[in-house]
């Protein structure tokens, strides 16, 4: 914990007189989704959607002045259930840098969603140059070989053992509830390899426990540690929900949800 706020380090960025205060930014978005988010069961098939306020970690440096939110933008995670497969659609916009992103991607439906098929990648920001949009698509070459095409020109992200559990960033917000025992059981966490954003190949990334809190909600946390991967933390609620997602720049925290994981 940080003495000086009461909130845990991982997302404790308040930072002297600074005018919106991260924490209230935080912990009000929680209170009004405990309070007014009400979500109704869903069928297998049906879209299940987590949607997620972006907070920066370090104010200054953005615009704002004097701007009432902190709030830079949305996370939109959906996905959907179809023949033993986790169908996903995130939608990331950060309205500060301009950045807009769309990102499909297929799982399986065991607890490290590994990723099959092939996965795709839309990038836009607000420039108006040739570097304002980029296509990136994706596959697995005989499970080993990741490979991706950008903009029509094809790369080798690396390789991965055929028996590696391979995911996305994106689908820890699922893998984590679902392995939360399992991780909490082990001292040393569970190794995966990670496709950050579906483009950087970590290859040695550990999930891990990192501690339960009480404030300002009950909350279990884990990490997520790797070569070439910067740290980040992850809050699970007692509903089984990724409620902050905390980067090295951004926060992630819950808004709204809609529908139920099957």
């Amino acid at each position: 914990m940080n003495d000086n706020s009461g909130h845990h380090w991982s997302f404790d960025y308040n930072y002297g007189a600074q005018n919106p205060q991260f924490a209230q930014e935080l912990i009000g978005t929680l209170r009004e989704y405990y309070a007014e988010t009400t979500a109704c069961d869903t069928r297998i098939g049906q879209t299940f959607t987590h949607v997620y306020n972006i907070l920066p970690n370090y104010w200054r440096g953005y615009g704002g002045g004097a701007n009432e939110e902190l709030s830079i933008g949305t996370a939109i995670i959906e996905r959907n259930k179809d023949n033993g497969f986790w169908n996903y659609s995130v939608h990331y916009e950060n309205t500060t840098s301009g950045e807009n992103l769309r990102m499909q991607f297929r799982c399986s439906a065991k607890h490290y969603r590994s990723l099959t098929d092939s996965w795709r990648i839309d990038a836009r920001n607000s420039g108006d140059d040739k570097y304002a949009e980029l296509r990136c698509e994706g596959y697995l070459v005989e499970d080993s070989e990741v490979r991706l095409r950008i903009n029509g020109n094809e790369i080798l992200a690396g390789t991965v053992d055929a028996s590696a559990k391979l995911t996305c960033n994106w689908a820890l917000f699922d893998v984590i509830p679902a392995l939360a025992q399992t991780i909490r059981e082990s001292d040393d966490g569970v190794d995966l390899v990670l496709l950050e954003d579906l483009e950087q190949l970590r290859p040695k990334s550990r999930l891990g426990f990192l501690e339960s809190i009480q404030t300002p909600f009950p909350l279990d946390g884990y990490y997520l540690y790797g070569a070439g991967l910067l740290p980040s933390y992850w809050w699970l609620d007692t509903h089984g929900d990724i409620v902050i997602a905390s980067t090295f720049f951004e926060t992630l925290v819950l808004k709204e949800k809609i529908g139920e994981n099957a």
